[in-house]
């Protein structure tokens, strides 16, 4: 059990099965409440965890670096709204919104070389190419219904990329407890505050699935903070694709919604050109480290 708990790919799937009650939870939530007012409980909660983490570890919680703090928790901000957005509508499956976000990575990589001028190797290309013809195979049936939702969470996803590298530019000397309550307070304040023509007071009904989506968001975070402080980001990236099926199959029980042969093979091409992207090198991926906050 004790080697159990220190394996950082233990964490990540601990981590994934969160976000995927997350997920569950704001889907059940926004029958009574907009999903945008639940993503920002759930953030201003994983705030709360953020800052109890510092205070914990006694380490600050300010950040210095304040211009590219800004530009990664606005950048993370807009995913969180597209995210949350989705979340929100029964529109399209909650494995869907989880495979869509999930080609956050390819944007990182494929924006490195434009932004940080890193080289982007024919591997990482020949993997964003696999991944957006997954995102072509999932999205195209649904196109009538949805398409709306999936180009929010593409350039909610192509967000979050800039968001990563700003993170990178970050210093070390920061911690990851203070860029967390940064991004956490700011994605919670705005998705709060966009809610408002539509906000609705929780019935004690809904306050169980409010509160659900803030602490599995909370209980995520901690458990991604330790995965990453215990595994290679290389593979704990790779491993955390795994979020994609967790998050279909819970839908499926709890919604009766079994996923289609397109949304597999859709999934199943986004995650292998995830995969494919975040083992193109040991050095690359392990600077590549998601922040402990996430849109998700």
């Amino acid at each position: 059990m004790k080697s159990l708990l220190r394996s950082g790919v233990f964490w990540i799937l601990v981590t994934e099965v969160c976000f995927a009650l997350m997920r569950l939870a704001t889907r059940w939530g926004a029958v009574d409440l907009p999903g945008w007012e639940i993503g920002g409980v759930r953030f201003l909660g994983g705030a709360l965890v953020a800052w109890g983490l510092g205070r914990a570890r006694g380490v600050s919680l300010r950040v210095r670096d304040q211009k590219n703090a800004w530009l990664r928790s606005i950048f993370g901000t807009l995913n969180a709204l597209a995210v949350f957005l989705a979340l929100g509508s029964a529109r399209i499956a909650l494995g869907d919104v989880a495979t869509l976000s999930a080609t956050a990575p390819l944007f990182v990589a494929l924006l490195s070389g434009p932004v940080l001028g890193e080289r982007v190797p024919p591997r990482v290309l020949a993997g964003a190419t696999l991944g957006f013809v997954g995102v072509a195979v999932l999205a195209q049936p649904a196109l009538r219904v949805s398409g709306d939702l999936a180009l929010a969470l593409l350039l909610g996803a192509f967000s979050y990329g800039f968001a990563i590298l700003r993170l990178r530019r970050l210093g070390p000397s920061e911690s990851s407890e203070a860029i967390a309550l940064h991004m956490s307070l700011v994605a919670g304040v705005t998705l709060l505050l966009v809610s408002l023509p539509r906000f609705v007071v929780p019935s004690p009904r809904a306050l169980v699935p409010l509160l659900a989506s803030a602490a599995a968001g909370g209980l995520a975070q901690v458990a991604m903070s330790r995965a990453y402080g215990l595994g290679r980001a290389a593979r704990l990236s790779a491993v955390s694709y795994a979020g994609v099926v967790i998050t279909y199959a819970f839908e499926a029980f709890s919604f009766a919604r079994v996923p289609g042969l397109h949304q597999w093979l859709g999934a199943a091409l986004v995650c292998g050109a995830g995969i494919l992207v975040s083992a193109r090198s040991r050095a690359a991926a392990d600077a590549d480290v998601p922040a402990p906050e996430t849109g998700r």
